[in-house]
């Protein structure tokens, strides 16, 4: 049988649960069985069924006999009581002679254990096949468990010469129409976006995702000195949550917000990592992006390149010191495409000691 093939369609099942898992792990499972797919399931929604049980359960609806049947799965069956019964304990019940698995499961929970299980029953195990695919579709997962933080994006559009805006603060519209519409996949991506005061007033975001059947990010504002209070701004009237970080004691209480009285970017990614926010896209402005640069709180940089040219404006970096080539914030380009007359950057953030 051809391993990477079903892994693939896996693969395929797991991307069905974007934007709706978070902050569990995008998952898929194909269920085949003398060389013939009967089944696949996908990890629906947070608190849902696992993407092992759903392809058992429709294999079972469909009257198809799984046992002695094979799975590939994206991820390690989980092998602890969360909020559903271990996996692996589910697919020693059903009989299953052979499990492949995409990758490992980062959480220390589970780590090799799921595997230990199907072993010790007598099923055939092997992982690692897709691994780098999986891990990639994964790094929102991976990066909260193992560094116990959001994974945090960067998303601007930005000029020729390299601005987000003129010296006014007109940035309307540095992108093209496909491009803006693209972004709103991000937010869909991303359990979260965060912007910073200046943009919250002067734009007047709604910060919200406009893909049918998308969700709307939860908004995060960084507002030091509370210039958001007792203003109409769009944020309030729109669904979903709202956190402000300020330094300003704010009496009234607003609608689906959240009132934080913290500026420190570091202990405000403790406390959203505490929250079970597992990622953050930060859409500006230049101060809030720089301000992550310089922290070296980077994961990945979603840049929209436009060919018009302001000769003076905001640069997205403007905050940022750099002396030599040597002391450069190095990234890798993981994807570039042309969106019309934009070009698209995902740069993923190199190491930095």
């Amino acid at each position: 049988m051809n391993h990477e093939y079903f892994m693939n369609l896996a693969i395929k099942e797991a991307k069905k649960g974007i934007g709706k898992v978070n902050p569990n792990p995008l998952v898929g499972a194909v269920i085949v069985k003398d060389g013939k797919i009967i089944s696949k399931g996908y990890h629906e929604f947070f608190g849902g069924r696992h993407a092992e049980i759903m392809a058992i359960d429709n294999a079972k609806k469909n009257n198809n006999d799984i046992k002695g049947a094979t799975m590939y799965v994206t991820l390690e069956p989980c092998s602890h009581f969360g909020k559903t019964p271990p996996c692996a304990y589910r697919l020693v019940k059903e009989g299953f002679k052979e499990v492949y698995i995409g990758m490992l499961d980062p959480n220390p929970l589970v780590n090799g254990n799921g595997i230990k299980i199907l072993r010790n029953n007598g099923i055939k195990v092997q992982y690692g096949i897709l691994e780098k695919q999986i891990k990639e579709l994964n790094e929102i997962f991976i990066t909260y468990i193992t560094k116990k933080r959001p994974y945090i994006a960067l998303k601007f559009a930005m000029t020729l010469d390299g601005f987000i805006a003129t010296k006014k603060y007109d940035s309307k519209w540095i992108s093209n129409e496909k491009s803006r519409k693209f972004v709103h996949k991000l937010r869909n991506y991303y359990s979260s976006i965060l912007v910073g005061s200046n943009t919250l007033i002067k734009d007047n975001p709604k910060l919200t995702c406009r893909l049918k059947n998308g969700r709307n990010p939860i908004r995060i504002i960084l507002d030091e000195k509370g210039v958001f209070e007792n203003k109409k701004l769009n944020i309030f009237d729109e669904k979903g949550r709202n956190i402000i970080f300020t330094k300003k004691i704010i009496k009234d209480s607003i609608k689906n917000t959240e009132i934080i009285n913290e500026i420190n970017i570091k202990e405000i990614i403790k406390i959203l990592y505490q929250k079970n926010i597992d990622s953050i896209l930060v859409e500006g402005g230049a101060t809030v992006l720089s301000s992550f640069l310089k922290l070296n709180l980077v994961d990945k940089m979603h840049v929209f390149y436009s060919p018009k040219i302001i000769v003076n404006g905001v640069s997205p970096f403007r905050n940022i010191t750099i002396n030599s080539i040597r002391e450069s914030i190095k990234f890798k380009c993981k994807k570039v495409k042309s969106i019309d007359d934009n070009v698209y950057w995902e740069l993923e953030a190199c190491l930095r000691e």
